[in-house]
């Protein structure tokens, strides 16, 4: 088949664009599914009711709640490039603001603590970032980065899932999406940041565990499906395919390993 690359080359325009009409659904999804995770790697840190939060990467928020929550006499700055999803029932110490992180600036020792999820790795700046996000904590802040390890497509056993996966990662390159090698790294470059007191929570991922990451993963081929057919990367029996395999009785596979990793910047 002909590869008619007409490829997006940015996140929000991409295979998870939030203009798709299945986007609230898929958010919603990904919070049944990321939040438990989340919320144990940030009590991880001691969340202090006083805390100045910056949530990047907000999503449809509930994260950016949550620590409101646990931070009742503090504050949370939650950044969105489409903050179109976010409900008006935010706390009174929320504020949300839309805006490309990689456009922002704060002032130095801003925050307690610097949270995002599947966020980063689709950054081609990614690296830089991590730099300012330290610069943004105070003295004793803590960074909190949360990102995935997908497994390569041409490890599957079954060709279903090598041709739809092969065919993700190629979009995910040319957005500049680092979803393989970027989240093994995460704890290294917390370090290498100058951070201390490194701890990492990780979590494999089943296609096919009729859990909550099932539903996730079938909402995203579902997605990314209709965008790969799109951009002539595959085609709607291709899509079909997979979406039967990973529905049908008795299977299952590894797709990818979620890396949570967190640091403390030192005390001037």
């Amino acid at each position: 088949m002909s590869h008619d690359t007409t490829l997006a080359t940015d996140y929000a325009s991409g295979a998870l664009s939030k203009d798709t009409p299945e986007e609230r659904e898929r958010l919603r999804l990904l919070q049944e599914w990321g939040d438990p995770d989340t919320r144990r790697a940030l009590r991880a840190v001691g969340l202090g009711t006083d805390w100045r939060c910056l949530e990047i990467g907000a999503g449809a928020g509930s994260v950016a709640r949550w620590i409101a929550g646990q931070c009742p006499e503090g504050s949370v700055t939650a950044v969105d490039i489409d903050t179109r999803y976010l409900d008006d029932s935010a706390p009174a110490n929320l504020v949300t603001r839309t805006g490309d992180i990689r456009q922002l600036d704060f002032p130095d020792g801003s925050f307690d603590l610097v949270h995002s999820r599947l966020t980063f790795c689709h950054l081609p700046e990614r690296e830089e970032l991590v730099a300012r996000a330290v610069r943004w904590l105070k003295p004793g802040g803590w960074l909190v980065l949360g990102d995935p390890m997908c497994l390569p497509a041409a490890l599957s056993v079954h060709p279903p899932i090598r041709r739809f996966f092969a065919a993700l990662e190629e979009g995910w390159a040319a957005q500049g999406s680092d979803m393989t090698g970027w989240a093994t790294t995460i704890p290294a470059r917390l370090a290498r940041a100058g951070l201390r007191d490194i701890d990492v929570l990780s979590r494999i991922n089943l296609l096919g565990d009729k859990g909550p990451y099932a539903a996730l993963a079938a909402a995203n081929i579902r997605q990314e499906g209709a965008y790969l057919v799109g951009a002539g990367l595959l085609t709607r029996a291709d899509v079909d395919a997979v979406t039967e395999l990973c529905a049908g009785p008795g299977f299952t596979e590894i797709r990818s390993i979620s890396v949570y990793a967190w640091g403390r910047k030192e005390e001037s």
